[in-house]
């Protein structure tokens, strides 16, 4: 049986729905900008963000295939367009703003808890490995009082880096000592969870929750369970 247990977190762990491309979304966070003295309206920020992202994200895929940006670099980028140094405690307030005016839903799985309570009372090893902002996954793990439920968080912000590279599987590894070769990936998403797992050798188990993409196989030899992660292997005593 496995040693070693890597979850996705979205679509996997937790059940969320957000919508960032909401026009009302940037309108509101406009409003924070003129607070601090940066007047925008919300679909000219939102084309500025999206701009920013992509030239950092061009700059990351330099150096992976698959590379990631780090939100709170973006919105400096943009404050300084306005002659504005923001702090940092502005940034990581505006990356949650962002966050947070887009969240439609958030909540746990069933039964998320008590899995990776039960697997670490085993003695297994308990890896996150998620694409994702620093700011916010951590905040919402702190939330849902799951923080402290891994051995090791990794997260494609940090690592400038995200599924289904193989360059982030290996973070994972060097950054937490994860042993891939007793491992299982645990994810929703049968391009970034499971042909990345597969990629580098690990098992995967595929959890298909609503959040799944849609018209995407699954390989023969992966194993599928539908919308409930408390089917997985190994995790009950």
């Amino acid at each position: 049986m496995y040693q070693t247990y890597v979850f996705d977190l979205y679509g996997t762990l937790i059940d969320i729905e957000t919508d960032e491309e909401a026009p009302e979304v940037w309108e509101k966070l406009a409003l924070h900008f003129g607070y601090h003295g940066m007047t925008v309206t919300g679909a000219e920020l939102q084309e500025k963000f999206l701009l920013e992202r992509d030239v950092q994200l061009a700059e990351a895929a330099e150096n992976c295939q698959f590379p990631d940006f780090v939100m709170e670099e973006v919105f400096r980028s943009l404050a300084r367009q306005w002659g504005v140094e923001p702090s940092e405690a502005w940034l990581q307030e505006t990356v949650r703003w962002l966050r947070t005016l887009s969240m439609i839903h958030i909540s746990l799985y069933d039964g998320v808890p008590e899995i990776l309570q039960s697997l670490r009372e085993q003695g297994k090893k308990v890896f996150l490995l998620s694409n994702g902002q620093k700011t916010f996954i951590e905040a919402e793990l702190t939330m849902l009082d799951i923080l402290d439920k891994f051995d090791g968080i990794a997260i494609s912000s940090v690592a400038g880096v995200s599924k289904p590279d193989p360059l982030f599987y290996h973070y994972l590894a060097d950054t937490y000592g994860a042993d891939l070769s007793a491992a299982i990936m645990i994810g929703n998403d049968p391009r970034t969870d499971i042909a990345g797992a597969n990629n580098v050798g690990m098992d995967s188990c595929y959890i298909h929750t609503v959040s799944s993409p849609s018209n995407m196989e699954v390989s023969s030899n992966v194993q599928i369970w539908d919308g409930d992660i408390r089917q997985i292997p190994g995790w009950e005593k």
